[in-house]
């Protein structure tokens, strides 16, 4: 060390010696020690600890943002097709009724939803089922199978997701005159 330590309290640039108090040695200013120092390489280790945090939840929003989108998918089919159900009533039972309807029947619930379900997922990787709760009441379950993007490739089997929905056909008496 050729050059002179600079005492504290004096103005000095990056890269002079300033002499240390607790051990008197003159030492590099700044915040980092010299080549060998205690926090060589510190940087690099917390740089890649940063890396790999973002990198997990880069894999975690993706993959659980397709799961999200399937499930929101899956959730409108079936609202739909319960919706579409509920609508189709038995005409023939209408048209042929002697007395006045507490409930209105409903008919071929199953091929409306398998309709719908055609329609709206031409693909074919949704699958819903219907049921009739009660004579008014339509009941729809939603599946799917959502491939997971990113940790797909680690092996990990695809996810299923479901949603359902209900449908009711509502008889409404005319009001008194």
């Amino acid at each position: 060390m050729g050059r002179p330590a600079i005492p504290d309290g004096e103005k000095h640039m990056p890269g002079d010696l300033r002499r240390n108090p607790a051990t008197g040695d003159g030492a590099a200013t700044g915040d980092q020690a010299g080549p060998g120092g205690a926090d060589g390489g510190t940087i690099l280790i917390l740089t890649l600890g940063y890396l790999m945090v973002a990198a997990m939840l880069v894999v975690v929003v993706t993959d659980v943002s397709a799961v999200y989108l399937a499930r929101r998918s899956v959730a409108s089919a079936a609202d739909g097709a319960a919706l579409a159900a509920a609508q189709r009533i038995d005409e023939n039972a209408i048209y042929t009724a002697t007395d006045a309807f507490q409930e209105l029947p409903l008919a071929d619930i199953n091929a409306t939803v398998e309709q719908y379900q055609r329609q709206s997922d031409p693909s074919g990787r949704t699958t819903l089922t219907s049921s009739l709760v009660d004579a008014t009441t339509v009941e729809v379950e939603g599946s799917r199978l959502v491939d997971l993007p990113v940790v797909g490739y680690l092996g990990v089997g695809p996810v299923t997701v479901r949603a359902g929905a209900q449908a009711q056909s509502v008889v409404r008496q005319p009001a008194a005159p």
